[in-house]
């Protein structure tokens, strides 16, 4: 569920740096951590945010140093909603239809046929049959990370809950499956086709090109800092042929609403445990913007200190 939502957020072209960049293809981890250390407030340890990528390229996987450190260092572990398999399915029946349509029936054939195109640029036995239950605001989330997922390999988010459990840390969430299905439950049924068309469109134009967005993202991910991902979110958002203001009102309740809420809910964490160092993983889009959560809990009196070299 958290891969859905993510997918969104990270549809973050690749800023250049008067620095000498590395070859992607060599690297090992991510050049640079996308990592806060928060300390003060009454904290007795120092926790840490982190930010993630919904991808599952090694040289993802591998932490930085500085991030590596942090982990091992913590003593409990937050992901965005709970990762538990049990949980995950509990939150899978909120991504069904409740208006008795079936989804290529709900879009009309002109969408449809894009759809189709779409799923079969990235696996030829994929159509848009299997997607007839499911919201069209969760197929519209879902489309740019198919093919990672086809993949099979779990994205970092997951891996570090997975490691989290190994290492036999405490684990947590910041929100709840049902707070993110609400997030687009609240747009209306043609305006989450309109998300799907815009979907559909950016995927279209972008099949024969060079380098496509998941590459981009991914080469800031490697390299880059919180600063150039939301240049890059700019950049893309850009791309919308949304209404403006449609555009406007999903940015708010994906990222602005939202990092209220787990900055409120970090700060209730580490004041219910400040013994503990609580390590919160979060996709990197979250600290980006005016209300980057880093700030909110540096105006709730703590202090952040970024670790990105």
């Amino acid at each position: 569920m958290q891969k859905i939502i993510a997918s969104i957020l990270f549809l973050l072209p690749f800023l250049a740096h008067a620095e000498e960049k590395p070859d992607l293809a060599e690297l090992k981890h991510p050049v640079k951590a996308c990592l806060f250390k928060v300390e003060g407030n009454g904290l007795e340890k120092p926790s840490y945010l982190f930010g993630t990528i919904h991808l599952s390229d090694p040289r993802v996987l591998k932490l930085h140093p500085n991030a590596e450190a942090a982990f091992k260092a913590s003593d409990t572990f937050y992901a965005e909603i709970d990762l538990d398999p049990g949980a995950q399915l509990q939150v899978a029946p909120l991504v069904m239809r409740k208006d008795a349509k079936k989804l290529t029936a709900a879009i009309g054939p002109e969408l449809t046929n894009k759809l189709n195109k779409v799923l079969k640029d990235i696996n030829p036995a994929l159509s848009a049959a299997p997607f007839d239950a499911i919201k069209t605001w969760a197929v519209a989330a879902s489309l740019p990370l198919i093919e990672s997922q086809l993949k099979g390999k779990a994205a970092l988010d997951a891996a570090l809950y997975q490691r989290a459990m190994k290492e036999n840390k405490k684990t947590g969430a910041l929100e709840s499956g049902d707070s993110q299905v609400a997030v687009f439950d609240k747009f209306t049924e043609q305006e989450q086709q309109i998300m799907l068309s815009d979907t559909l469109d950016m995927m279209i134009a972008e099949q024969d090109a060079e380098i496509k967005s998941l590459d981009r993202m991914l080469n800031v991910y490697l390299t880059g800092t919180t600063d150039e991902i939301a240049s890059m979110m700019t950049a893309e958002i850009a791309k919308m042929k949304s209404d403006p203001e449609l555009t406007k009102r999903l940015m708010k309740a994906l990222l602005d609403d939202r990092n209220i809420d787990m900055a409120n809910k970090a700060d209730e964490f580490m004041q219910a445990d400040p013994k503990k160092s609580h390590f919160f993983a979060v996709g990197a889009a979250h600290y980006t913007g005016k209300t980057a959560v880093q700030d909110l809990l540096k105006e709730k009196g703590y202090t952040i200190t970024p670790l990105f070299k």
